[in-house]
């Protein structure tokens, strides 16, 4: 099971998603769909079959013993993820797709960032995964903004900000995924590229006020940076884009608090 290229795969595709190239392949024809529903938004089938990234996933037949057996999530050559328990798997290769094309997206780069449309213009958010930042988007949408990420910010050489609206994932109070759907959200869904308006650097306290500071467009930029896609973040064209959105954005920095209560001051004062 070390050489995937050694199985035999029966089910392939290939996909292209802000030009990342991404083949998926697997054994069972029930899988490739959940496969296909997992990918990152505006990916779409390609006929090429040159690829940037390999995920292969071999789902393993049932043991005489009964008891489940290993299912094996490969990326490129190399064994990823093995786990008896198919929806894990799945829940793998989600997260590991996002960031390979993150990484392999062309002329796009990706903040890890939650991101809301406001009066035509972008609010970012940048933060670390389970940094808060996906209950900040809920409640900001709630409160009239439009819903365009709660985990990536692809900006464009423009600077302007392009859609990745995915089911929002919350953790629950066990510290596990919950995913909202967008009936379950409400608000509206970003179509469009927007100019970014404003970049917030903020996390949550407790009982803390918002008291924003403005921060230096410099300051901005390795704000922006220190949550890049770490394999692009040396990129010249990656610094070339930060750079101009924090140029022209507002960058405030402040701790906040219940995202609640927050959510409706914040978009008030951006009017």
């Amino acid at each position: 099971m070390s050489n995937p290229n050694a199985l035999e795969w029966t089910h392939c595709a290939t996909f292209i998603c802000y030009g990342a190239r991404i083949g998926i392949r697997t054994n069972d024809a029930r899988i490739m769909l959940q496969l296909q529903n997992a990918l990152p938004p505006h990916s779409k089938l390609a006929k090429t079959q040159k690829v940037d990234w390999q995920y292969s996933l071999w789902v393993a037949p049932p043991t005489r013993s009964g008891r489940k057996p290993f299912h094996v999530l490969y990326s490129n050559d190399e064994p990823s993820t093995r786990v008896r328990d198919i929806d894990l798997l799945l829940n793998s290769f989600e997260g590991q797709v996002q960031l390979a094309v993150a990484q392999k997206a062309r002329r796009k780069v990706f903040v890890h960032a939650g991101v809301v449309g406001w009066k035509g213009r972008a609010i970012l958010v940048p933060a670390k995964s389970y940094a808060g930042k996906s209950t900040l988007v809920r409640e900001l949408v709630r409160a009239g903004a439009t819903y365009y990420s709660d985990e990536f910010a692809v900006l464009d050489e423009h600077g302007r900000v392009h859609p990745f609206a995915r089911p929002l994932a919350l953790r629950d109070e066990m510290k596990a995924n919950r995913k909202i759907s967008f009936d379950e959200l409400g608000g509206t869904i970003g179509k469009r590229p927007l100019p970014v308006g404003t970049i917030l650097v903020t996390q949550f306290r407790q009982r803390a006020k918002w008291r924003p500071q403005p921060l230096t467009p410099g300051l901005g930029a390795l704000e922006l940076l220190a949550n890049c896609v770490v394999a692009r973040s040396g990129d010249p064209f990656v610094l070339e884009v930060l750079t101009r959105v924090a140029m022209r954005a507002a960058i405030l920095k402040s701790a906040r608090g219940e995202a609640k209560m927050f959510a409706p001051q914040l978009l008030d004062q951006l009017k």
